[in-house]
């Protein structure tokens, strides 16, 4: 993912390396001596096994990993961190195989210099292609029971501005361009108002580093907050198979097929210039416009195709309406490209030509 920020006070510390780390598959270390299983009927899915427990479908499993020994990172990173996720989990083929297969530890959506929790993702992938998942979240800093947790809200292009405070005076650029990913559960300490504008304290209760309060307290833009302080979700349909992406923005070869229900997160991401959605539970992000769509003008009257030959109804489409479309254009039999358009489902397609939009 590409981030705008930079060091932030004169004590920050390189961030945590972010690339894929590989490793060979190990035996977890602690007692074994009672298996429980989470087996979900996934057969053809690698099983990943922590502590003693397995699973085979992707899931979020923080509960489980809140005693272990990277479920807290200190701020300016750990540099045991990798290596201990990497010694806790385990992985094979199947439920039915038990030869040994790699880890991946993705550590994209972890950054140790501003306390908070972050997502890291364990990801298993089997010869037959197929792949488990399990996701948990880690909290960067000791900031113990002196913090309370918030998201921060976007507000630029899907990102929160960073500012320094020092002697009652707001620096803001000050060593370069401070931004935070819209989206991120940060720990905070407190405000202060200067100028009549409040601040949100981030990092510790000695921290220099601030927000705007209005970024965490719901007011800007629409709060995406539970009442604990978790990140909101949303369940959608997915309307125009789509392929998923990495924080990074890059592809991970996975697809997500047409009219399936998601559970999402609230926030949008933005990643190099576009926007996405989290599919919860998973590292993978999915573009905004093949689940909300994007709006177009007809530039002439048009009809509602089901296929190239055959028309959907007979409802005539005017020049000026405006019309949701989905995901990028078909190019039917015909040789003509069309778009997906609102109230289409599995049983019911619909479609205008991409022609009557320009």
């Amino acid at each position: 993912m590409t981030r705008k920020i930079k060091m932030i006070s004169l004590a920050a510390a390189a961030l945590l390396a972010v690339a894929p780390v590989v490793s060979p598959a190990v035996v977890h270390a602690a007692d074994t001596t009672s298996t429980t299983t989470t087996l979900n009927s996934n057969a053809e899915n690698p099983v990943i096994t922590y502590n003693g427990k397995k699973y085979d479908s992707n899931q979020d499993i923080t509960a489980a990993i809140a005693n272990s020994s990277f479920s807290r990172v200190p701020l300016k990173g750990s540099s045991t961190f990798i290596q201990d996720v990497k010694n806790a989990f385990s992985a094979t083929e199947s439920s039915t195989d038990n030869s040994k297969v790699n880890i991946v530890v993705y550590t994209g959506d972890l950054y140790t210099n501003i306390a908070g929790k972050y997502p890291v993702r364990v990801l298993a992938t089997n010869k037959a292609g197929k792949s488990t998942a399990l996701t948990f979240q880690v909290i960067v800093g000791n900031q113990g029971a002196n913090a309370t947790y918030a998201v921060a809200q976007p507000q630029v292009r899907g990102n929160v501005t960073l500012y320094t405070i020092r002697d009652g005076k707001v620096i803001h650029n000050s060593y370069g361009s401070y931004v935070l990913d819209g989206g991120t559960t940060v720990a905070t300490f407190g405000t202060v108002e200067i100028n009549g504008i409040s601040y949100t304290r981030l990092n510790g209760p000695d921290s220099d580093l601030f927000i705007e309060t209005k970024s965490v307290d719901g007011t800007y833009p629409e709060s995406a907050t539970n009442e604990d302080g978790q990140a909101k979700t949303v369940t959608k349909t997915l309307m125009h198979t789509a392929i998923a992406y990495n924080s990074d923005g890059h592809s991970t070869g996975k697809k997500y097929y047409a009219y399936r229900q998601l559970t999402l997160s609230a926030v949008k991401k933005n990643i190099k210039g576009s926007m996405y959605y989290n599919v919860q539970g998973t590292g993978d992000y999915i573009k905004v416009g093949n689940i909300d769509g994007t709006k177009r003008t007809l530039t002439r009257n048009a009809y509602i195709y089901a296929t190239s030959k055959r028309r959907a109804d007979r409802t005539l489409l005017r020049k000026g309406d405006t019309i949701t479309t989905y995901g990028g254009s078909y190019k039917f039999k015909n040789g003509k490209r069309y778009y997906r358009i609102e109230g289409a489902t599995s049983t019911n397609k619909r479609y205008v030509k991409v022609v009557n939009f320009k």
